[in-house]
């Protein structure tokens, strides 16, 4: 009778575990397809990132010198007082008058 439930609960306990295990590797299976996607993504992104990023530092060594000499132009105090009124001329916004 001991022996009997002894191997009702070896078989039962068994295909618990081989259902299990058959779970687990296809969660494995399914989560290494989106590794392997997620790897592809992140290498067509890099390989982007590259060709775009070369250009960049090419187009950057181009404009830092147009910038450096507008930065030089705005720091002056007569230019930054009046940027609000040109940029109010320029949207056609009117001043307006606190009362």
């Amino acid at each position: 009778m001991l022996v009997a439930a002894g191997a009702v609960f070896l078989v039962v306990g068994g295909s618990t575990a081989w259902r299990a295990q058959r779970a687990a590797r296809a969660r494995a299976r399914a989560l290494a397809e989106l590794t392997a996607e997620e790897a592809e993504r992140f290498a067509d992104l890099a390989d982007r990132l590259n060709r775009h990023g070369f250009e960049l530092q090419h187009t950057f060594d181009e404009l830092a010198p147009r910038l450096a000499a507008w930065s030089a132009f705005l720091r002056r105090p007569l230019v930054a007082a009046a940027m609000p009124w040109v940029l109010r001329r320029l949207l056609g916004r009117p001043l307006r008058r606190r009362h």
